[in-house]
């Protein structure tokens, strides 16, 4: 984030416009003036280069280069910011996900079953024209015991039937491996028997119809290829390591003899051509040992047709030989051989993937680690991967080989990043669900992604899904995102989260700067987790972030270098509400009925623990503002109501006021056991903002968003956010502060000792909504309010609530002259009838723009752009009129923005598509 500049172009940015040798250049002028110059000998050699500020410019540089806030400029700072830099500019910095790979719940599809599965496949459809549907098939389950079920696309029963043996002296088998056949709707199985048994699936039938037997050792692995323009190939391996395809040619007939409607054909006869419908090519012994998995493939380099086949060593005959003996064989299709490449792995393999595309092999073994293989060396693996602790069993990519995921015996699941060769997750819900001692098997669809695991039950979990885009734009943070902010000294957008994340973004471009995970923690249970976050601010030079928690914890981070600088507490288990930077002081507040005040400093700390300021409220502090103008006053208010504004300067009291009862004054506490009398009993345990389970009856230390009417009446009122008029002068008869009220209701306020409540407007349009956040630009004409129900308004403040000046200047047409990018009549019908009242302030429009509570607003005034969190878990972009321009961190990419002027009028904007319901609704209500 460093490497961006906030007012120069992208083509004076330092790191991409100096070359290697003058960066040598800069380093020798460094260790000349003993690695450090003063910020104009920089200035002046940046010059020599070609690289020209002006002095707002470069102040703006020195800023985001001069960490340490003094008059030089060290060479490590200048290091540090063109590295920075470069990690910025790298395409594969976006690509880092917030999701785990395996971020869903499990899905359970099918309960204990009577016979343990031990495979699970997919049937795809075939039509008569020879099309195949991978939409539209049957998954199948099969058991030791030789139970094959059919089941629908969405688990429910199909069809059921039973294996057995081909001859009548034996009445139960033992499965090693099946193998659906969709275009000759037919199923083959392999047991020990040394038989092929097939059997035709026609409408709800399952009967034998051909057995190929005598074969030398049992099928243990068999892979199966179709296709409209290609004969039908099925691909086994045996015990001895020896490899046969049969081909099916179902167009050739043949007459049988006898009443018995089953065809029983030997192996012999079928590699002699004595049964036209089967062909059989013997590939010989290729491995060893037991094969445990076969594979087709696509063509590689030359070769058109391919396939991989793996064996396990076994255990009772390898101490009897030394030299090591391949494993894993890639074999071309025909014969003779036109292409044959052996590996050799310690102890065998026992599943593999294969990625075309780039020639990626993969592959799994009892000695617990995954090797990567280029298979034009196949002398060692390029990477070995290690962190099973069991006999990998399974495994697949994804993405083109950009991940893998293996499964080992113990149902550990682990997740590789490929191209940074590290474990991104390791997942282990399936160990604790199924019953311990029996394998599990696995199946991916591709198609869905989504991964079926399966032993006495059936989970299905998603990997990496992929986001319907016809329905959502996806979102921005894996949580509800709780606090947004802008850095004007990067120009970048900071968003934070329940999820613990501090995500960096260029809103211009739809751009993920940086990701921080995990940036509160604590240790519950003996094991660490992420904190939410529920409060942040930039400290007056915007290269500081600090930011609070759920459980009372205060973190500094320097923006530039990304890393924290100090961690504070202002109590346990208390949620921090607001957070404050002022000069070189922290102030805090929350759910400790306090402020909380810290040196920003370590080193100029005389009380570690906080400076406790007098205590003014009997319960929750839920919202605080800090006002622009001189002298500073903050503004904060508690769940019970108590409005208090303070002098900044002593941190004194000087007004308190009830907000059910504005016009009367509350006295001021100047004893502590006073306040602590006023403490209401503690009702039920503590939860955050966003917490409450759909449907539950609220109440107070549940939410401030949803909360039944009768219930509310019943209690006082609270302001859930207050807002400070920066440019309005502290005057008694001028509102410069407001404040939105549980019932919709937003409030007006002069600070000044002698001022008090001003008034009041409606700021909701629907029962049972209220307002959660507020904003306005930088000349206090706009004031921006986000409800619980997700809608946005846009009202003109500019002179509202001041002497002489209530009565507007403007009429609405010549406020869209002003401002060109308000658009005509955008306030919904019920939205402009509850504003039809009111003579002040002007709602100019009205639309949602999340389905879920708005938790934060910012308007960006270079740009006119207004940007909108939410606890759905997005981060969107507006413009001052309210057209749609995208959602931070969606994969569908908009035109990038100016930089400081508002989007063309020739912009395309769009509908956000879980919002288009809503949208035509309005579009075609009758109040417009």
């Amino acid at each position: 984030m460093a490497g961006r500049l906030s007012t120069a172009d992208a083509d004076r940015e330092i790191h991409r416009f100096v070359t290697r040798e003058q960066i040598d250049q800069l380093h020798e002028q460094f260790r000349a003036r003993n690695n450090r110059l003063t910020l104009d000998e920089l200035r002046e050699l940046l010059a020599e280069l070609g690289l020209f500020y002006t002095e707002d410019e470069y102040r703006t540089l020195c800023l985001q280069i001069n960490t340490d806030h003094d008059r030089y400029c060290q060479w490590d700072e200048l290091l540090s910011y063109l590295i920075l830099g470069f990690q910025d500019d790298d395409p594969h910095a976006v690509k880092q996900s917030l999701d785990p790979p395996i971020a869903g719940d499990l899905c359970v599809k099918l309960r204990r079953q009577v016979y343990n599965i031990v495979k699970v496949d997919f049937c795809p459809m075939v039509y008569y024209d020879g099309s195949i549907s991978w939409s539209q098939g049957h998954w199948i389950t099969t058991s030791r015991e030789g139970v094959i079920q059919y089941w629908t696309e969405d688990w429910k029963p199909a069809l059921t039937a039973r294996s057995v043996p081909s001859s009548l002296k034996r009445s139960k088998t033992w499965v090693l491996d099946t193998v659906p056949l969709p275009d000759l709707s037919m199923f083959c199985v392999t047991g020990l028997e040394t038989e092929l048994r097939l059997y035709n699936v026609v409408a709800a039938c399952f009967t034998l119809k051909l057995v190929i037997e005598r074969l030398p050792q049992p099928i243990s692995a068999m892979a199966y290829r179709f296709g409209r323009d290609e004969p039908s190939r099925l691909l086994t391996g045996d015990y001895t390591g020896h490899i046969r395809m049969f081909v099916f040619h179902p167009e050739r007939k043949v007459t049988t003899s006898g009443e018995s409607t089953v065809t029983h054909v030997s192996l012999q006869d079928v590699l002699h051509g004595a049964y036209p419908p089967v062909e059989c090519v013997d590939y010989g012994q290729l491995l060893p040992d037991i094969v445990r998995a076969v594979q087709f493939v696509e063509s590689v380099g030359n070769v058109a047709e391919l396939f991989i086949a793996c064996a396990e060593e076994n255990p009772l005959l390898s101490s009897a030989r030394g030299r090591p003996r391949p494993a894993m064989v890639i074999h071309s299709l025909d014969l003779p051989a036109i292409r044959r490449i052996k590996f050799c792995v310690p102890r065998g393999v026992t599943c593999f993937a294969f990625e075309p595309s780039n020639e990626l092999l993969v592959s799994g073994g009892p000695d617990c680690d995954l090797r990567l293989w280029d298979i034009h060396r196949p002398e060692k693996p390029s990477v070995v991967l290690v962190g099973h602790t069991s006999s990998i069993t399974f495994l697949f990519l994804q993405d083109a080989g950009e991940k893998i995921y293996s499964l080992d015996q113990r149902k550990i699941i682990k997740v590789w990043d490929v191209r940074n060769r590290v474990l991104l997750q390791t997942f282990g819900q399936f160990s604790t669900v199924l019953v311990k001692g029996v394998p599990a098997c696995a199946y991916y669809n591709k198609r869905a992604r989504e991964l079926v695991v399966a032993s006495n039950k059936l989970f299905v979990t998603a990997c990496c899904p992929e986001i319907a885009l016809d329905r959502t734009d996806g979102e921005s943070h894996t949580k509800p995102v709780s606090v947004l902010l802008y850095n004007g000294l990067y120009r970048l957008v900071v968003s934070c989260g329940f999820d613990s994340f501090i995500i960096v973004w260029d809103h211009r471009v739809n751009r993920k700067m940086t990701i921080i995970t995990e940036a509160h923690t604590q240790i519950r249970n003996g094991v660490l987790e992420p904190v939410e976050i529920t409060a942040a601010c930039f400290d007056g030079k915007e290269q500081m972030l600090l930011t609070g928690a759920r459980n009372g914890s205060l973190k500094i981070w320097n923006i530039g270098g990304r890393t924290c600088m100090r961690t504070i507490q202002i109590e346990e288990d208390c949620e921090v509400t607001g957070v404050f930077w002022q000069a070189n002081r922290i102030l805090a507040m929350g759910w400790n009925h306090r402020v909380v005040e810290f040196a920003a400093f370590a080193e100029q700390d005389e009380y570690p623990r906080g400076l406790q300021w007098r205590k003014q409220h009997s319960d929750d502090i839920l919202c605080a503002a800090v006002s622009g103008s001189e002298p500073g006053v903050m503004a904060t208010c508690s769940y019970a109501g108590e409005l208090v504004f303070w002098m900044l300067e002593t941190g004194q009291p000087y007004r308190r006021y009830d907000a059910t009862n504005p016009r009367t004054r509350l006295p001021i506490s100047f004893r502590e056991g006073r306040a602590d009398l006023m403490k209401p009993r503690k009702l039920t345990p503590r939860r955050s903002l966003f917490q409450m389970p759909p449907g539950q009856l609220a109440h107070r230390r549940l939410t401030r968003i949803l909360m039944p009417s009768g219930l509310e009446q019943m209690r006082q009122l609270s302001i859930q956010a207050l807002l400070f008029l920066a440019m309005r002068k502290m005057l008694p008869d001028r509102g410069t502060l407001f404040g939105s009220l549980d019932n919709g209701m937003v409030q007006v306020w002069s600070h000044h000792p002698d001022g008090g409540f001003k008034g009041q407007f409606n700021g909701i349009h629907m029962a049972g909504d209220r307002i959660i956040t507020l904003a306005t630009d930088k000349a206090n004409r706009f004031l921006f309010t986000g409800t619980a129900l997700g809608y946005v308004k846009t009202w003109y403040i500019e002179n509202c609530w001041i002497p002489n000046e209530d009565k507007f200047h403007v009429n609405k047409p010549a406020l869209r002259i002003l401002f060109p990018f308000l658009l005509n009549d955008v306030v919904p019908g019920r939205a402009k009838r509850s504003a039809r009242a009111q003579v002040k302030p002007w709602l100019l429009n009205s639309y949602q723009a999340h389905r879920a509570c708005v938790t934060g607003l910012t308007y960006l005034d270079d740009t006119g752009l207004l940007l909108s969190c939410s606890s759905d878990r997005t981060v969107r972009l507006w413009t001052l009129g309210g057209r749609y321009i995208g959602l931070l961190g969606s994969p569908v990419n908009w035109q990038p923005l100016p930089m400081a002027v508002p989007p063309p009028a020739d912009y395309r904007f769009r509908i956000p598509p879980d919002l288009q319901r809503e949208v035509l609704a309005v579009e075609g209500s009758p109040g417009r």
